[in-house]
């Protein structure tokens, strides 16, 4: 009865960590520095409105998809490749926080998240 009630529980482990969702990984300033020095290859997405995107914006950030419109159109991520790594960044890391989820929801790869936005970015700004 043992072995049972032990296999029992290990099955339900094993079912219970299969069927969770992979996630987005938070990064600090010095992260994104170096995936802006070393990985220009990456998607860097501002997920702030136009407005916010052109008054300013960390260099390298060069997609602007505003969350506000995409939230409810997803089909706006379709010009992206979801095999390429995402970083993603608002203004203070709350809007893209929501919108990682979106991204892995939607079935990317590989998804970043400035935390703290571009409101605790202490690099380059234009």
């Amino acid at each position: 009865m043992k072995k049972i009630i032990i296999f029992i529980v290990a099955f339900i482990a094993i079912i219970t960590l299969s069927s969770c969702s992979k996630s987005y990984t938070n990064i600090s300033n010095s992260e994104l520095a170096d995936m802006l020095l070393n990985h220009p290859e990456y998607q860097f997405v501002d997920v702030r409105t136009s407005t916010e995107f052109y008054d300013t914006k960390i260099p390298g950030f060069t997609i602007n998809i505003d969350f506000y419109i995409f939230e409810d159109d997803y089909s706006l991520l379709d010009k992206l490749d979801k095999d390429v790594p995402v970083v993603l960044m608002c203004n203070s890391g709350n809007r893209s926080a929501s919108a990682a989820d979106i991204f892995v929801k939607e079935g990317f790869s590989v998804v970043y998240n400035l935390e703290n936005g571009i409101q605790g970015w202490d690099g380059e700004t234009t």
